[in-house]
């Protein structure tokens, strides 16, 4: 409060005493806002860009691109397009959609509705990393297809995974389209990940935390 005080008066005394002139918005928010957003972790000029087309993903930080990878989003037009920004982050989610029913060593894929009986419980499929742009709608790790191939959320390899969550904080902007200025330069040199080659792990660690480190 009194360093605002300070500042204030000080302002005060300066406009009174030189002609009056006008400064931006961004000007503004450097002289009154720019500590406190550092201080709570603004996201300043951080925004995530995805490309539906090019399946492809862009962090761009101060007009620079600090992160460009290869993506897998949703069949058809689940994933969503406009514009977005983080809700949530959680290292360790687990879907409240899709999963498995387990009892007694035994797991059946389904949703949540397909309860098969007494005795089972519900494990949600795993999410690593996992960052809420839409209610129901999150970036995270999985395996990435050179086709989209999920039920809407927006899949990246592990290491990506980890990177994205650490650059992005509540509050990011995130813009989804069909296509972004940066696939033309970028998008058309990312390298395609094989992870999807590789056979799918088995129930028994899905429903495991190991499933929350690379496997």
């Amino acid at each position: 409060m009194m360093r605002f005080l300070i500042l204030f008066f000080s302002l005060f005394f300066l406009f009174c005493s030189c002609p009056i002139k006008a400064i931006s918005l961004d000007d503004f928010l450097d002289i009154f806002g720019k500590e406190e957003n550092v201080q709570k972790g603004h996201p300043g000029h951080t925004v995530v860009k995805i490309s539906l087309n090019h399946q492809a993903l862009y962090i761009v930080k101060d007009g620079k691109i600090v992160l460009a990878t290869h993506v897998c989003t949703g069949k058809g037009d689940t994933t969503p397009t406009g514009h977005f920004k983080v809700l949530d982050k959680q290292q360790r989610k687990r879907s409240s959609s899709y999963g498995f029913w387990v009892k007694d060593g035994k797991y059946i894929p389904s949703d949540i509705s397909g309860r098969p009986g007494a005795g089972w419980r519900y494990v949600g499929y795993p999410m690593p990393y996992a960052v809420e742009f839409l209610p129901g709608y999150y970036i995270h790790q999985g395996y990435v297809w050179p086709v989209p191939r999920s039920h809407g959320c927006i899949r990246l390899e592990w290491k990506e995974a980890e990177k994205f969550y650490q650059l992005v904080d509540i509050g990011t902007p995130i813009v989804i389209a069909r296509t972004q200025a940066e696939d033309k330069r970028i998008g058309r040199k990312l390298k395609q990940p094989k992870s999807y080659k590789k056979p799918d792990p088995l129930p028994s660690l899905l429903v495991s935390e190991k499933a929350f480190s690379p496997y």
